[in-house]
């Protein structure tokens, strides 16, 4: 954690250092049925992004000085003092933007820090130094967010000692809950911070590719996990997420299976395996690597309803240990052999259409 400034918002501490004490997982029960789908994505902001009239040209200014979303300031001011300028919170931190003294030295201009506008300005200028700090490890502006959140919360020598977002509970949630927040509570039309936009994804249904399981390892630059047999760059720059604690890996959408089986020549790192694409547009290609050998449940050619069970989850492959790597890619990429060249971040996608990870 960065000691230098707050990270606590205002009223919240006890559930910040509950964070640090490790979250319970409540784990779902699956059972042989589909799944209820998701509602879709509809932002409580509306047309306005959700922000206060009164702070809404700080804030667009703040976003334009730091070259991140307006939706993510707006996340972050919520998450920090529920936009209440005159906050002070248990460490000491004031204002809006909720900064300790002596980082407000660096980047309070000289103003008041209970002065709103002031301290939004603030937030703009810290946020567009912690960008240049360590955007340059990001392949991505969904990436190169994502690590200045981190920053934000671990500091920036954390993110650039582990490549990535640092491995700490606290961090992956905070960053988590702030990307969340800007795209579900903050943007008008559900984009996703840092684009990816893949167009309509249709009108169909969706559910959890792993129902009551959690998420163990986020996209992109991480750590080698410990206990993977071999540690690759392929390891390291990570194309999808990992899930673990569901148990059994379903459908996230209607699909026609275009390769599964115990093991692919030259892929053997999948492990057990299922790939299959959308039966709609925008024909998004999935892949489910290391299942259980032995538990599928679809072959090659068949075409599933959203929530029919594909496998169960498992450590085959290069895995070091029982859990589900899903992963997604544009229809640039062919979809009955891996591939990491178009792979996206799954958690945008999947909250455009009300799945929380």
């Amino acid at each position: 954690m960065d000691t230098s400034r707050s990270l606590l918002p205002v009223g919240a501490a006890a559930a910040v250092v509950g964070l640090l004490i490790l979250l319970p997982v409540v784990l779902l029960t699956l059972n042989n049925q589909a799944q209820p789908a998701q509602a879709g994505c509809a932002p409580v902001g509306g047309a306005t992004g959700g922000v206060p009239e009164q702070y809404r040209a700080a804030v667009d200014a703040a976003a334009a000085e730091a070259g991140v979303p307006a939706a993510l300031v707006a996340a972050q001011i919520e998450a920090e003092s529920g936009w209440n300028p005159t906050a002070v919170s248990p460490a000491g931190a004031r204002g809006i933007a909720q900064f300790m003294p002596a980082t407000w030295a660096d980047y309070g201009a000289g103003a008041d820090p209970f002065d709103p506008d002031a301290g939004i300005g603030a937030l703009g200028r810290y946020l567009k130094d912690l960008r240049g700090q360590v955007g340059h490890l990001a392949q991505s502006e969904a990436q190169r967010l994502e690590l200045v959140l981190a920053a934000y919360n671990a500091g920036p020598g954390a993110v650039l000692q582990h490549q990535g977002v640092p491995p700490y509970a606290e961090t992956a949630n905070y960053v988590q809950r702030i990307t969340r927040a800007a795209q579900l509570d903050y943007s008008a039309d559900c984009i996703p911070v840092g684009g990816q936009i893949l167009g309509d994804l249709g009108t169909g249904q969706w559910t959890h590719p792993l129902p009551g399981g959690r998420l163990t390892s986020t996209f992109g630059a991480r750590p080698c996990p410990a206990g993977v047999p071999s540690c690759t760059q392929y390891v390291t720059n990570h194309a999808g997420i990992d899930l673990a604690g569901g148990g059994t890996v379903v459908a996230p959408t209607d699909l026609v299976i275009r390769a599964a089986g115990d093991s692919m020549p030259g892929h053997e790192y999948m492990g057990t395996f299922v790939l299959a694409t959308m039966t709609e547009n925008p024909e998004l290609n999935f892949q489910f690597h290391h299942c259980a050998p032995g538990t599928l449940r679809v072959a090659t050619g068949d075409t599933v309803a959203v929530g029919t069970p594909l496998c169960t989850e498992g450590a085959s492959g290069n895995a070091s240990g029982t859990h589900l790597h899903f992963q997604i890619t544009t229809p640039a990429a062919p979809g009955d052999v891996p591939s990491r060249e178009h792979a996206v971040d799954p958690r945008p996608i999947l909250a455009q259409k009300g799945i929380i990870l």
